[in-house]
């Protein structure tokens, strides 16, 4: 028995460090099949992120930007419009003569049992927060719990730089947060929801599951989370708001 023990704990720690390893490995620049700069799209030409990653506000998913949305600028090579001598470029209207995605290499990726809707996150009011949330920022390139609350509550492409940094600086993407899409850094911002800290306390391992849904509305009303519609708000710490 205690020699199954010991390779079962064994087991145990060989998936961890595989887990760790394949959720903490950095993708490295070079492996993107095309050099595209955010620098120059979102900041020196002024492209709303939404302009390309067309999906962030109606769907889970942001949307890889299909290459119809480059060409819509650039032109094929049939008819090429902006940049007819970039060889980047050149290699876009490849991919659109060939008819095929561009293998773009994810670089903020989350594990697949994790459900992230971005359209909850893009269209969430910022009313949600409580008040002293994002007041304490120190100021720009600050990558604080209360700078990302500050960024995420302005809205727009603010919101997006809450979690994915100042892409509008950077010639090549980069994770920003070494600990991006991990259950810490999400339950953080979170608790940061009004009521979210409340209900978590609240919670009682004892109350049985007979009365369970009349004890949550109980304290959904106590601490006031119902929106102006009177709708329930979802339980921002509860394991099914973000697992399947």
């Amino acid at each position: 028995m205690r020699q199954f023990m010991n390779v079962l704990i064994g087991q145990s720690v060989l998936c961890g460090l595989l887990f760790l390893c394949i959720f903490a490995s950095p993708v490295m620049a070079e492996d993107q099949p095309i050099a595209f700069s955010h620098k120059l799209h979102a900041d020196q030409n002024q492209i709303p992120c939404q302009y390309c990653h067309l999906y962030a506000r109606r769907s889970f998913s942001s949307g890889v930007p299909p290459v119809s949305v480059c060409v819509g600028c650039h032109g094929t090579n049939a008819n090429p419009v902006i940049k007819p001598e970039s060889k980047e470029v050149n290699t876009m209207r490849d991919y659109w003569d060939k008819k095929e995605p561009i293998p773009w290499v994810k670089i903020h990726d989350i594990p697949d049992f994790v459900r992230f809707p971005h359209k909850a996150h893009i269209n969430a009011p910022s009313s949600r927060f409580i008040d002293s949330a994002g007041q304490s920022c120190s100021g720009e390139n600050d990558r604080s719990l209360d700078c990302k609350v500050h960024l995420f509550k302005q809205g727009g492409d603010e919101r997006c730089t809450a979690c994915h940094g100042d892409l509008k600086a950077m010639d090549v993407v980069q994770k920003v947060d070494k600990d991006f899409g991990m259950m810490g850094w999400c339950l953080e911002c979170h608790l940061q929801v009004k009521g979210a800290a409340e209900r978590k306390s609240a919670m009682s391992t004892m109350g049985g599951w007979f009365r369970a849904k009349e004890e949550d509305e109980e304290r959904a009303k106590k601490i006031q989370l119902e929106d102006p519609r009177g709708f329930h708000s979802a339980n921002l710490t509860d394991c099914f708001t973000c697992h399947y």
